[in-house]
């Protein structure tokens, strides 16, 4: 499995807190016809010792939940194979993977529009280390005699105690159903297995020999195509019967330890196997017109199209997401350019757009409007490629960069004497396609993210004058009632916006979606910041770190903020301070 780029990946959008996405992808159970198939248990698991369809397995799985039940009733557990109660069995199991799991877990019920199974203890192989690694706690007990005395050695060693009464009662169970040996020889025979032997003997007939249910003359007989075992095979095979006396013996409690860890193991993919399934009944394949017409006007059909097919489907845009750029300063630089008798439209050509036009491929933004004090730029997502719905992320990096440019110009425009340049820039997200007029030729976007992002960009006056330049570049307040502008252009707030990044709530909301955000609440400056942070990537796959600030809307009446006010509206600000971003990203230790 890919340990590099793809693991963060997987680790950013596939968390899986509650399943193990390598136990349910790679279940050998979904290669597997017949589940309870001898060669196939040997393979993977154990050879139970039952000839029904269920391979014996149920017998031996309920004398373990009883006797460990008993022993650990704190943990809980429901029966792998619940008695028989009410409800329906799921509708559909094309591929027959829930009549597999019927055998070995009951009817599976249907549970309607929820995906689910229910794990417990038993499932997990590392329990049962935990619990009956004698050796292990052997080791444990002798360290605990030597760093907390006589005392506490006396309790590990009651509860030690019990540990080994529990096996032996595992083990006096199995020997009284004559499997015990059968169980441990099943592992010997996954050694020897090679083609050949394959073709001598049916893997179930060599454990039952290994294990002493049957002699050698029997073996002999029961050779497959007339082949029979050379004197070099047979001494083969006593050394494997000795083995298994000894793990039967003196080994007895870490041969048991085994077994009950494969019963587990195929306990936890049994669960997996029969979740798996239901999650491929919930797919159907259409094949005939009249479905797939039915389907595609429900809006429940999803085409799955091979590259020549795709040339003729028009790739819908679904969403978007707008950035508005405010150039501020751009007048009063050209004028000063002019003056020393330098080229306006090289300077901002070389300096602030060229670098910008080169970002745009890597974030998959397109241009909407570029002219001197104003840049948009939109990010489309497309119905046929949701793996990239990336929009609000990829925009916030984008924003984040092209203000990093500002800052580059400006630092070059200090040293000649120019004028800084000023950003202040607004970022939505629609949850539906723009529209667009066409003159001649060319497409003309219409969205209402675009007049909404220029509100976000803009800066008041009265806040400008107010705010100092600090760590952070956005505030937002709301206008009083009776407050000169409120309601104007549907107004309500007023925000300061000083080479900063506003993000609408929507597409917080929406940004939440495409990435996984940690909430972190920071102390800076002695005021406690309400932090999100994350990971996104490009269009070329490049991670890159995101951290947006959440804000709380403050109170503007009589030409000033209330001091004190407290309000559960928010705001939220794309952070751009690379220190800042740094601390609160760097991996814990």
């Amino acid at each position: 499995m890919e340990s590099r780029q793809l693991s963060d990946i997987r680790t950013q959008y596939l968390p899986l807190e509650q399943h193990d996405i390598l136990e349910l992808r790679l279940n050998p159970m979904l290669l597997a016809s017949d589940l309870g198939a001898s060669a196939f248990l040997i393979d993977q698991y154990r050879l139970w010792g039952g000839d029904g369809e269920d391979a014996g397995f149920n017998v031996l799985n309920a004398d373990i939940e009883k006797l460990l039940g008993e022993q650990f009733s704190g943990f809980g557990s429901e029966p792998l194979f619940p008695p028989s109660g009410s409800g329906t069995p799921e509708l559909y199991d094309e591929l027959g993977g829930l009549f597999q799991t019927q055998k070995f877990m009951g009817m599976a019920i249907d549970l309607k529009t929820v995906l689910a199974e229910e794990f417990s203890w038993l499932d997990q192989p590392a329990n049962l280390d935990l619990l009956f690694n004698m050796e292990r706690e052997a080791e444990a007990l002798r360290n605990l005699r030597r760093e907390s005395g006589l005392g506490a050695w006396w309790q590990g060693r009651k509860a030690l105690n019990k540990r080994r009464r529990i096996l032996q009662g595992v083990i006096k169970q199995f020997k009284k159903r004559g499997v015990f040996k059968l169980l441990l020889a099943s592992k010997h025979v996954k050694r020897l297995w090679s083609p050949a032997l394959a073709e001598q003997i049916e893997g179930k007939i060599l454990c039952q020999y290994l294990s002493g249910q049957i002699d050698v003359k029997k073996l002999q007989s029961r050779g497959l195509n007339g082949k029979t075992f050379t004197p070099a095979q047979i001494k083969q095979f006593e050394n494997v019967i000795d083995d298994v006396k000894q793990e039967a013996g003196a080994r007895q409690y870490e041969s048991l330890l085994g077994i009950l860890q494969d019963l587990s193991r195929f306990r936890l993919h049994l669960k997996y196997y029969r979740l798996a399934h239901r999650a491929f009944n919930r797919v159907r394949i259409l094949r005939l017109e009249n479905e797939l017409t039915l389907s595609k006007e429900a809006g429940s059909l999803y085409n799955i199209l091979t590259a020549h097919e795709q040339e003729d489907e028009l790739d819908r845009i679904v969403h978007h997401a707008i950035i508005k750029a405010d150039v501020r300063g751009s007048t009063t630089v050209t004028e000063e350019l002019q003056n020393k008798s330098l080229n306006p439209a090289s300077y901002f050509s070389l300096r602030f757009f060229s670098p910008i036009n080169k970002l745009l491929p890597i974030y998959g933004a397109n241009k909407v409007f570029i002219e001197g004090d104003a840049v948009i730029l939109s990010f489309l997502e497309h119905d046929k490629s949701p793996q990239q719905w990336f929009a609000v992320a990829r925009a916030c990096g984008l924003a984040k960069a092209m203000l990093n440019i500002v800052h580059a110009n400006n630092r070059h425009s200090e040293q000649m004497g120019l004028p800084k340049l000023e950003l202040g820039i607004g970022l939505c997200y629609a949850d539906n396609p723009p529209l667009y007029l066409y003159d001649e030729d060319k497409p003309i976007m219409i969205s209402g993210a675009i007049g909404k992002a220029d509100r976000l960009s803009s800066c008041t006056w009265k806040l400008r004058k107010l705010i100092q330049p600090g760590l952070f570049n956005v505030e937002v307040f709301a206008l009083a009632d009776g407050e000169q502008g409120r309601g104007e252009k549907g107004q309500s707030n007023i925000r300061y916006n000083v080479n900063g990044i506003l993000l609408d709530n929507i597409g917080f909301e929406k940004l939440r979606k495409e990435i996984i955000l940690k909430r972190v609440a920071a102390k800076i400056n002695g005021e406690t910041i309400v932090l999100h942070t994350g990971k996104y990537p490009d269009v070329t796959g490049r991670m890159h770190d995101v951290v947006i600030r959440e804000g709380q809307v403050g109170l503007w009446r009589d030409d000033a903020p209330v001091p004190g006010h407290t309000s559960e509206e928010r705001f939220y600000e794309v952070v751009t301070n690379r220190k800042l971003i740094s601390q609160v990203c760097a991996p814990q230790p």
